[in-house]
This record gives C-alpha cells, sequence and structure tokens, in this order.
C-alpha cells in the first residue's frame, strides 16, 4: 500500500479513537475520588477518636521519632504510567507559574540583591498548608495553587497527598541522575508545647522531603524560641548560613520552616586561578571566582530583545538557562515585563554551536518569609492568624514565620589543565563571559519543572 494511504488511514484511526475517548481535566488526577470522599467523610464523623501526633521537645535528645518519621514513607523512584506522566505536565506548568509570580515580588522587595527561590519548594510549602487546611481557607488557596476553585462536594477538592506524591516524582527524576547534581529538603514544623497534631496531617506531609521534623517550642519566650529553632536547624542542615530565624512573635502557636541545598557541577568546566571583574553597574565591580569551559551548547544572540541566552547542561537532562543582558539592555528592564510566558520565550531558537563559557562559580544563599510575599501581593490573611487549620489540629493554630531557605553552589568539575575538553567540530569557539548582572534557572530536564531560579546582580551577595 502507498505510504500515503498509510498515512491518511492511520491519521483516521486515531482520529475516532480520540473522538471515541472521554476527556477528562488534569486536575481530576488530583482531586479526591468518591471512595476517598466517603473515607474521609467517615473520619470528619469520628473526629473525637482520630489519633494525634505529640510533637516531642525541642531540647529533647531522642531520635527514634525522627527515625519513625522516615520509615513511614519510601522514596524510591518509580516509572512513570501515562496517568502519572500527564499528572506531572499539568503539575509543571502549575509549579512554574507560581514560582515565577511569587519571584517577581520578592526580587521587588530586593531590588538591588542577588535573589534565589525554589518554586518547587516553595510550592510544596503551600501544600502542605493546603493539607491541614479547611474551609475558606482551603478554598482560598486551591486555587492560588493554580488548581481550578472546589466545587460543592469533596470530589472538586484537591487531595493534596497526591501532589506531594508527584513532587517527589519530580525530585527524584532530578536526584538520579549522577555526580554533577546534589541536592536535598528538609522541613520543619515547630508547634507550641500543648498543642497535638493530626497524626494523619503529620504523615501526609512526609513526602515533602527528604527528613520531616516535628518539635514541640515555647514561643512565649520569643528570644529563647529563636535561639533553639536556629540552633536545632543549623545541627541538622549541611551548609551553615544566615540564621533562619531573626525573631517570633509570642502569640505563635505554629511554624514552619523548610530548607533545600542545590548543588551543580558544570561538565568539563575547570577554573580559572584569579578571580575575575564582574560588574555590578556601569560604576562597581568586584573580584568573583570563575569558572571556564568550552563545548557545543545550545545558544542565541537576540538582537531584538537584546539578550544572551545560553543553555548548559548538568547531566543528561537536566540543564541550566542563562539570561544576560546585551547591547545596553538592564537585568532592571527585563525583570519587569518578566512572567512565565516571557521567561519561556527565552527557549526559542535556539541553536548549537561551539562556545567558550566564562561564568562565576556560585555560592549562595536566600532565606525568605512567604508571609511577607503574600502581603506584598496583597494577600496578607490566606495564611494569617485567622486562617482555618483545623484539619492540621483541633488546637487553636495561629500561623508565625513560614520560612523557605535555599543554598545554591555552582561549581567547575574541579578539572586540570591537561584534562580540559575542546569543543568538538572545526568552528572557532565563540568567546562569552558572564560579567555582569543576569538570569539563572535550574530545569529538570525530563519534566521542564524550574527547581531555582535566581536573579545574579553580585555572586558574592544573596538574601
Amino acid at each position: 500500500m502507498h505510504s500515503g494511504v498509510i498515512l491518511v488511514c492511520l491519521a483516521g484511526c486515531i482520529t475516532i479513537a480520540a473522538c471515541n475517548r472521554v476527556y477528562v481535566h488534569p486536575f481530576h488526577l488530583f482531586a479526591y475520588n468518591q471512595s476517598s470522599c466517603e473515607k474521609l467523610e467517615q473520619e470528619n464523623q469520628t473526629t473525637g477518636e482520630a489519633k494525634t501526633f505529640i510533637p516531642i521537645s525541642i531540647d529533647s535528645k531522642i531520635t527514634d521519632e525522627e527515625e519513625i518519621l522516615r520509615d513511614r514513607f519510601s522514596s524510591g523512584t518509580q516509572s512513570l504510567d501515562l496517568e502519572g506522566r500527564q499528572m506531572l505536565i499539568y503539575l509543571t506548568e502549575l509549579v512554574n507559574i507560581l514560582g515565577f509570580r511569587l519571584f517577581a515580588a520578592w526580587k521587588e522587595m530586593h531590588k538591588s540583591e542577588t535573589v534565589l527561590l525554589s518554586p518547587t519548594n516553595l510550592f510544596g510549602t503551600l501544600v502542605s498548608f493546603y493539607l491541614g487546611a479547611s474551609k475558606d481557607t482551603s478554598s482560598s488557596l486551591q486555587p492560588f495553587l493554580g488548581f481550578p476553585s472546589g466545587g460543592p462536594n469533596c470530589t472538586f477538592k484537591l487531595d493534596g497527598h497526591i501532589v506531594f506524591t508527584s513532587l517527589k516524582a519530580i525530585d527524584s527524576l532530578l536526584l538520579s541522575k549522577g555526580v554533577n547534581i546534589d541536592a536535598s529538603k528538609m522541613a520543619f514544623l515547630f508547634v507550641a508545647p500543648g498543642v497535638h497534631l493530626s497524626e494523619s496531617f503529620v504523615y501526609d506531609l512526609l513526602p515533602s522531603a527528604d527528613s520531616l521534623f516535628v518539635r514541640a517550642v515555647a514561643f512565649s519566650d520569643p528570644a529563647v524560641a529563636t535561639e533553639q529553632i536556629n540552633s536545632f536547624f543549623n545541627d541538622r542542615i549541611s551548609r551553615k548560613g544566615n540564621p533562619v530565624l531573626t525573631t517570633v512573635d509570642a502569640a505563635t502557636t505554629l511554624m514552619y520552616a523548610s530548607y533545600m541545598h542545590f548543588k551543580g557541577k558544570v561538565k568539563n568546566a575547570f577554573p580559572l586561578a584569579d578571580h575575575q571583574d564582574f560588574w555590578i553597574d556601569s560604576n562597581t565591580k568586584v573580584l568573583v571566582p570563575m569558572m571556564s569551559v568550552k563545548g557545543r551548547f545550545e545558544f542565541k544572540h537576540d538582537d531584538v530583545e537584546n539578550v544572551l541566552v545560553i543553555k548548559v547542561p548538568l547531566s543528561e537532562n537536566d540543564f541550566l538557562l542563562l539570561v544576560q543582558p546585551t547591547h545596553g539592555n538592564t537585568l532592571k528592564k527585563i525583570e519587569s515585563t518578566l512572567s512565565f510566558n516571557s521567561y519561556s520565550s527565552f527557549f526559542g531558537n535556539l541553536r548549537s554551536r561551539s562556545v567558550h563559557l566564562t561564568m562565576p562559580k556560585l555560592s549562595i544563599e536566600s532565606t525568605y518569609d512567604i508571609q511577607d510575599i503574600l502581603a506584598h501581593i496583597q494577600l496578607p490573611n490566606l495564611l494569617g492568624k485567622k486562617s482555618d487549620l483545623s484539619r492540621m489540629s483541633d488546637a487553636d493554630i495561629r500561623v508565625g514565620k513560614i520560612v523557605n531557605k535555599v543554598y545554591f553552589e555552582l561549581e567547575d568539575c574541579g578539572m586540570d589543565a591537561g584534562q580540559r575538553m575542546d569543543p568538538s567540530g572545526e568552528d572557532v569557539p565563540l568567546e562569552v563571559t558572564l560579567n555582569k548582572p543576569y538570569l539563572l534557572a535550574v530545569y529538570e530536564g525530563g519534566s521542564k519543572v524550574l527547581m531555582a531560579l535566581s536573579s545574579v546582580r553580585n555572586p558574592m551577595m544573596s538574601v
């Protein structure tokens, strides 16, 4: 049979099959089904018998509780079926859109500083509170996360546990890529003494991080509570930096903190012997450590938008996207119109070519209170002191700070002069040097989800 006829027949078969298929909105893959709703309703009718989780004191030396929490969830990577891939595609878009929205607010609050934010970590933090939210708070958080508003019954509500499991699958895709990427997440829940949490809520949080810590802290003495939390936090994270907390409100009964450490190595890169100039603005420069790499990269120099874009692989699929203004353009101008859609346009018309790239080594951290960002975008009550978190605890929950701390490192591979890789092909490499403020994004290559987003104004400073 002629190949053209075969194609026509195949197209007809696909069209018929598609017409016979009932469209299911991706949201319903994350929503409660009828059986889950019946189970939830049964639990609501027996709240007096619900199991509670009693946090141990932050001063306790007992570690068995931590081991029990870790053992309740298996973090093994599983292959994704068609439905699982559909869920990841849908969730990735929501994570990226919300990440860009809150990143824009955060950088607006720190216009002259290096800003770093993890969209996946931030999204997971908000889902943590959704798991404990009820009534108006739940109804407000669901559309804020990007999911359709809840309907009249349970099957229109988001199942936060499924969202966490999908986020964990994304993390597993990133962390299974080899020696050039290392990342970890921790979550901390601090509650006032006497506040008992729902056991199911605590266990539903387990996929949110590699380690979950739940401790009781007396917020009534803010100075002591701040010192205890900072000490507990620093004893467990991999890199010590600025304190996660400066102060707490004595009226707080619950505080949440998370930590994400991301370390990436640029393949085939080697360190430069001397520090190089980095121009913070046209009149100010600092000396920073730099690295250099030669190879074939996807690249473009857009003379219309006046930006230079380069895609740098970190592993088999995962990559950096670097965007630097050119021809008199500035990072401030780019950021003034930056959105998920505008950033996605940077991927257009990239072409492979030989490049000799010189860029800063990075070791930056950012600590931000999500409450501050929500207040900046005129949503101070979304997770305020009057939030309904009755699925989290029967106690009167007064939310304090909701802190995300992100530590980001970007290094060379430690190659010496004898190991330096020359670009393949015979074309002369284009010289590209990132020596003035630029945008940086880390993408998980399989899902295209944003793991980290940064506005690098000064490689030696961050907030």
